[in-house]
């Protein structure tokens, strides 16, 4: 009896002592967490501490996320719990300068009506985040995407530094082409978003407190400028370069400068002149069966989506563009931003002469397996072009340990008539660049998680191989059925009577319905064929890995029965 009232009376005071400690002692003792991410995805960068380190005024950020919304996508689930995650430690880092407020608002709240009338998306619930300081006014990120997750860090560093730097950078532009009759779209938004400052084509040095220039079609500039725009370079400004081997609005100034590749190649580029990008897959048929021969239409597989300057871009159309290509012995960094399709290639200017030239282009670039870079953004080391420097101008800088250049070989999509009108098209991409160019370093620092690149797998591979040999065989036929479905939408149009309507049995129409039911049944036979290999594989995968637990069981069971027999065996041998 007395030992059982000592044991419980022991267990007692074990059990106080350690509600004392929780009480006492648990908030005193250090935060410990461990990232055991690959790639440490749940860890601030340097640079984001480094970010919060120098913000000047609290700020609150408000995190609406409707965790049961029933529309919402376990991905998105997931993504919105990384979110906040990320949240608390940017509260944390900031040593009391962020403030966080986590809303889950339910519907017809006032929550709910506080994030609509904040302008946040709620198309699939709502995961937006609002950020305030006192006096300065509101900025919001309207959704948050999956798509944009290695972005996500510069997305919120971009709102907390817009909150303390309210202010519209300053952006000097710099033409070659008469834009303000021609780009009245673009510029009213460089306005709203921008200082934007004019350079005469003619000026001096660019002026110390530029730190952002645009630079549109420079072989219509003098060589001086292109002497000062080199120098401006090197010693730190961030460029943003559109230049294009066959330009539709090219003014009536015959280009003077002929350095020009010198100073791309300085660079660790080139773009072949009179070079114009072919495409295939991206060509926009606007009309039944006649291509615009010299547009492209970018779709976002065509962009790079890790980069700053695609934030939120669906779409870029470019016209008669050339392609910027890597040197060999170039030291900068070469980041593709916007690339043709696979079948794509280089043709002369001269050689687009009608349609039905166009169509055996079009043929000939099915065949070819290689992706043309329109714009990429280079870093690195640089030197000058000029080390001698000009008529009555003593040497400038010779050299560079690190540029910041952004170039797009096309100036038509700056054009109002390329420009589609829409917010997610031509203009945002633009004002996507600069934005980040003319940030400051601490924010231009924050670099996005981009796993890094493994060797493909076996099967990775084969679904390449497959990949070449369907595109091969099937673009053709891809083709005849968009031309196919053209013409019958314009034999067939869409009638509004009411009742019934007359079926249309004229025999043009008949043999379109037979292309446009044939044609589908003869891709998906060429599908089956070119990915057979890869599906047995796959199937024989997904074989092994539904039965391997069961078979590893059987075999476990089995080994476990014959010990048994043959112990009870030996037993009975003995007792004989």
């Amino acid at each position: 009896m007395r030992s059982t009232l000592r044991t419980g009376m022991a267990l007692t005071v074990t059990f106080l002592l350690f509600l004392a400690f929780n009480l006492v002692w648990i908030s005193k003792l250090p935060d410990i967490r461990w990232d055991f991410s690959q790639h440490k995805t749940h860890t601030l960068s340097a640079a984001v501490q480094q970010m919060l380190a120098t913000l000047e005024s609290p700020v609150d950020l408000y995190y609406f996320n409707s965790n049961n919304d029933p529309k919402r996508t376990h991905a998105v689930q997931r993504y919105s719990k990384r979110i906040e995650d990320l949240l608390k430690e940017y509260e944390k880092a900031a040593n009391g300068m962020v403030n966080l407020h986590v809303i889950e608002p339910a519907p017809f709240s006032e929550d709910a009506y506080k994030a609509r009338l904040s302008g946040l998306d709620d198309n699939a619930g709502f995961l937006g985040l609002i950020g305030t300081r006192a006096g300065h006014g509101v900025r919001r990120i309207g959704s948050f995407s999956v798509d944009r997750e290695s972005l996500l860090e510069y997305e919120i560093g971009h709102l907390l530094h817009k909150l303390q730097h309210p202010e519209r950078p300053v952006v000097a532009l710099l033409s070659g082409l008469a834009l303000d009759d021609s780009a009245g779209r673009l510029l009213q938004e460089l306005r709203r978003e921008f200082d934007l400052v004019h350079l005469e084509p003619t000026a001096a040095p660019v002026p110390e407190h530029i730190r952002t220039l645009m630079l549109v079609h420079p072989q219509a500039l003098p060589e001086r400028t292109l002497y000062w725009i080199e120098q401006f370079v090197l010693r730190g400004g961030k460029l943003m370069m559109f230049i294009d081997p066959l330009s539709e609005h090219r003014s009536n100034a015959t280009p003077v400068n002929t350095r020009l590749d010198e100073l791309l190649a300085a660079w660790g580029i080139r773009m072949p002149a009179d070079k114009l990008v072919v495409d295939a897959l991206y060509t926009p048929w606007e009309t039944p069966g006649k291509p615009n021969q010299m547009r492209l239409n970018l779709p976002r597989p065509a962009m790079n989506t890790n980069d700053i300057s695609t934030w939120n871009l669906n779409r870029v159309t470019v016209s008669s563009s050339g392609a910027l290509l890597r040197l060999n012995k170039g030291r900068t960094s070469f980041t593709p931003l916007l690339q043709s399709s696979e079948q794509s290639f280089l043709l002369d200017a001269d050689s687009l002469t009608g349609a039905s030239t166009f169509e055996s282009l079009i043929e000939r670039a099915t065949n070819q397996e290689q992706r043309q870079v329109i714009a990429a953004r280079i870093e690195g080391p640089s030197y000058s072009v000029f080390p001698e420097g000009l008529r009555e101008q003593p040497p400038g800088l010779q050299k560079a340990a690190q540029i910041h250049v952004v170039v797009v070989a096309d100036t038509d999509l700056l054009m109002d008539k390329v420009s589609h009108p829409a917010p997610d098209g031509n203009p945002l991409f633009v004002l996507n660049t600069l934005d980040n160019l003319s940030a400051p370093d601490t924010l231009a620092a924050i670099r996005p998680h981009v796993p890094p690149r493994t060797a493909p797998t076996v099967l990775e591979s084969m679904r390449g191989v497959a990949k070449q040999a369907y595109r091969a065989k099937a673009s053709e036929l891809e083709r005849r059925l968009q031309r196919t479905e053209q013409e019958w939408q314009r034999l067939s149009p869409w009638t509004t009577a009411l009742g019934t309507q007359a079926v249309d049995t004229t025999t043009q129409l008949q043999a379109l319905n037979k292309e446009r039911l044939r044609l589908p049944m003869e891709l998906h036979a060429l599908e089956r064929e070119a990915y057979a290999q890869v599906r047995r594989l796959e199937l024989a995968i997904a074989l092994m890995v539904t039965f391997a637990i069961p078979l590893m069981l059987c075999l476990i069971a089995w080994v476990v029965f014959v010990g048994h027999r043959r112990r009870r065996l030996q037993a009975a041998s003995l007792a004989q």
